[in-house]
């Protein structure tokens, strides 16, 4: 499964935007044939790293290039030529680990079914067809963000982020010995060539794969017959190939974070998957199970928490344009997560189809579990999952995993510090039974076998049509007297019943009964009733209590998840003249048609009286 991962802005950082520049990379290594072992001459070299040639003009700048790629070396020493490799020190027990049979007390260690990440606990762990769970590895300060199985399910790959010298650290986990193997790698991206690992160098020229064997048999470098740059990465693996993004420079149809999908294959072959003026924005890409399509994640950005994220699908055929899969039905519009901000919390291949999950912007927009909406989708057509969950994968024999939001004040809970992606509850259904596998999850994934056989799911029941609520807009219960006379208000405003109306508001002037009567009385009546109310004095109540806040968290007029429900209810659109908060402001008064508010007392004795209309 794609990662639980923020598609919105970093602190500091507007996303899609290179960490530092550097400078150019090298020409790639034509020398070494592509897919043998690595000339001996450059094992001290990052992947990629060209063997030096003769100066050119004396160019100072290309000789202190050369000095940082040396630099850099020192830390690759012997990293390709390495047969021996030890344990993390934080991982599982050093030494083989037999497999537990599923019949024994223990888990089914042989046969995992599915990864997961859980960031505060530094682990990767496993689960079994059972949900019986158990520890992979142990993960640095930074844990991973994706996990990435073989094809054979044999082995588990995940890669810790680079620091500010461009290095990282790849980690391997077999899970026939239960061992993990790390290995200092100044790389971008992990992904399996068939049974091999692959990864790309840090300056673009080549791809690094560890064979099945690694670390007994070494790992070999393939350069790439067209260099792909500083800020490309690999995307993800296949049977063939392996798919790479690459970063264009901004500048005529090209605009900040846009670059090229290539596919590249054991020779080094660089094929373009896009038109030569159909660049895209990129976040992360999955495979299909049979090796053909890609999905990947866009993050179109208009600035610090201005970016929207669309799942695209590609056929993998050479020059040809993507299909966006956005949804357009009620939960989807409910969400608030339309044309200006939503990221794309995760996505999964399931069978012949994909499964996706969108939301809020993190840390820009306010949360809340109905702005996640899940779906399937195959061939066109969107199969609606739900709505609470951080992301939904589908595997064999029915079996279904769902990252559900963790409850909070705010509605989700916030990863640990230094973790930028949301957490939730994970849980696996399996053989009709749901388990319960760990908290504080926030990626997870699927072998490729569990993938690769799920079914077409069944549709999930749209939510519910609004109706008269019992709590007010900061989500206070209502007394009990306000709840019973909003619904008999709304039994007959959707009747049409003007007269039972005008009795239930016995106590309102003749203008506001005159307005009942009216044409559309009835009707403007039933689209506040089934509201949120706000508080209006000491004993007075106004349907909706929404007047105006802003999309955005930690300000003083934020909108609570009750006055988001209203917006959406309302279709109230964003005042384009608020330029005082850095989110969207709604309001009543900004878009649909025009709403008159309903004014509510309640008196010592516990009545409640619908006592007439707000002004305006």
């Amino acid at each position: 499964m794609a990662p639980v991962r923020p598609s919105g802005p970093v602190p500091g950082r507007t996303h899609g935007t290179p960490r530092s520049p550097r400078e150019p990379a090298g020409p790639p290594d034509r020398t070494a044939a592509a897919g043998a072992p690595a000339d001996p001459s450059t094992l001290r070299r990052p992947f990629g790293e060209a063997t030096p040639g003769p100066r050119r003009g004396g160019a100072r700048r290309v000789r202190r290039v050369r000095r940082v790629r040396r630099l850099v070396a020192l830390l690759l020493a012997g990293m390709i030529a390495t047969v021996g490799c030890t344990a993390s020190d934080d991982g599982p027990s050093a030494g083989p680990r037999p497999a537990t049979g599923a019949a024994g007390p223990g888990p089914d260690r042989a046969h995992p079914v599915l990864a997961f990440v859980q960031p505060e606990k530094r682990a990767v762990m496993l689960a079994d067809a059972a949900g019986r769970t158990w520890l992979a590895a142990r993960t640095g300060a930074a844990p991973p963000t994706k996990v990435v199985w073989s094809p054979d399910a044999r082995r588990l790959a995940w890669l810790d982020e680079e620091g500010s010298a461009g290095t990282g650290e790849v980690h391997i986990y077999d899970v026939a010995t239960g061992k993990p193997h790390s290995q200092v790698c100044p790389c971008h991206g992990l992904g399996f060539l068939g049974q091999d690992l692959a990864t790309l160098a840090a300056d673009g020229s080549s791809i690094a794969l560890f064979p099945p064997g690694f670390p007994a048999e070494p790992a070999h470098r393939v350069p790439l017959a067209t260099g792909r740059g500083a800020y490309a990465r690999l995307a993800a693996g296949g049977p063939e190939d392996v798919i790479v993004f690459a970063a264009l420079p901004e500048g005529p149809g090209v605009t900040r974070g846009q670059g090229t999908l290539a596919a590249v294959d054991r020779r080094g072959t660089v094929r373009d998957l896009l038109p030569a003026k159909g660049p895209s924005t990129f976040t992360d890409a999955l495979r299909s199970p049979d090796g053909k399509a890609v999905a990947w994640g866009t993050s179109d950005s208009g600035g610090a928490c201005w970016t929207r994220s669309t799942l695209l699908t590609h056929s993998g055929r050479t020059a040809t344009a993507p299909v966006r899969q956005l949804p357009d039905d009620a939960p989807f519009r409910r969400a608030l997560i339309g044309d200006r901000q939503r990221t794309l919390s995760s996505f999964a291949w399931a069978g012949d189809g994909i499964t996706v999950t969108y939301g809020p912007l993190q840390r820009c927009q306010v949360p809340g579990p109905d702005r996640f909406v899940s779906y399937y989708v195959r061939d066109g057509a969107r199969t609606f999952l739900g709505t609470g969950m951080l992301g939904i994968a589908l595997g064999a024999d029915g079996r279904v995993a769902r990252l559900a939001g963790d409850e909070s004040s705010l509605g989700l809970t916030r990863a640990p510090s230094g973790v930028t992606d949301y957490t939730g509850t994970l849980t696996l259904t399996s053989a009709d039974r749901d388990h319960t596998l760990a908290k504080g999850v926030s990626a997870f994934a699927f072998t490729p076998a569990e993938s690769a056989a799920a079914r077409r799911p069944a549709a999930v029941p749209q939510p519910p049509a609004p109706t008269v609520t019992s709590v007010d807009d900061h989500g206070t219960r209502l007394p009990d007297a306000v709840v019973r006379l909003a619904r008999r208000i709304e039994e007959a405003a959707v009747r049409g019943d003007t007269a039972g109306l005008v009795a239930l508001c016995g106590t309102c002037r003749a203008g506001v009964h005159e307005w009942i009567r009216g044409e559309d009385g009835p009707a403007a009546v039933l689209r506040a009733i089934r509201t949120h109310p706000g508080r209006n004095g000491t004993e007075g109540l106004m349907y909706p209590g929404l007047s105006s806040c802003v999309d955005e968290p930690g300000q003083d007029i934020t909108c609570t998840t009750q006055q988001l429900r209203d917006v959406a209810l309302l279709g109230a659109r964003p005042d384009e003249s608020d330029v005082d908060y850095g989110g969207v402001v709604y309001g009543t008064w900004t878009g649909g048609p025009p709403l008159v508010p309903l004014l509510f007392r309640t008196h010592a004795k516990g009545e409640a009286l619908w006592t007439g209309l707000a002004a305006g």
